[in-house]
């Protein structure tokens, strides 16, 4: 009974370990902002659309389950976003997401009306994907910062896969 036992343990810990190196050969998928659209404009606030590239560099294909972020232009929030819809994440592939964000000028003031005028908007974003392997749900954090392109409303592609 005790061998039966003490196989049955090996066998056990044989398969965790076996699922941490697989959950650790992740590689994270990787976060940026390509795009600053102009949606609307009120005497409010207004809403903008934010285009996110995320690339997956797995040889295998994942499934995102929720994005959630935070937006800052020079210092001063914009606004949050959470995008809860599932979306595909191809192998070694790069897949754009369009999300909206409402913002009221009461928050932002100067620093977005200056960037609106610029035609490239200084930001900072900080958020979570959240993934879902083979083995089960994975959360990746990210912050980036820099300069993008901001456009008013046109032809843009709202979701792609490259």
């Amino acid at each position: 009974m005790r061998l039966g036992a003490a196989a049955g343990l090996l066998m056990l810990a044989a398969a965790l370990a076996g699922c941490a190196a697989v959950s650790n050969a992740l590689k994270k998928p990787e976060v940026s902002l390509e795009h600053v659209l102009v949606r609307d404009v009120g005497v409010r606030g207004g809403e903008l659309e934010l285009q996110l590239g995320l690339e997956n560099p797995n040889p295998f294909d994942l499934r995102g389950t929720e994005i959630a972020l935070g937006f800052d232009v020079e210092g001063s929030h914009v606004g949050d976003v959470r995008y809860a819809d599932d979306f595909n994440l191809d192998q070694g592939r790069r897949t754009t997401l369009s999300l909206p964000l409402r913002f009221e000028w009461a928050g932002v003031g100067t620093a977005l009306q200056a960037a609106l005028t610029s035609g490239e908007i200084p930001y900072e974003m900080k958020g979570q994907l959240t993934i879902q392997a083979p083995w089960g749900a994975e959360e990746v954090p990210f912050t980036r910062e820099g300069r993008v392109p901001l456009s008013r409303a046109g032809a843009q592609p709202a979701a792609t896969s490259r």
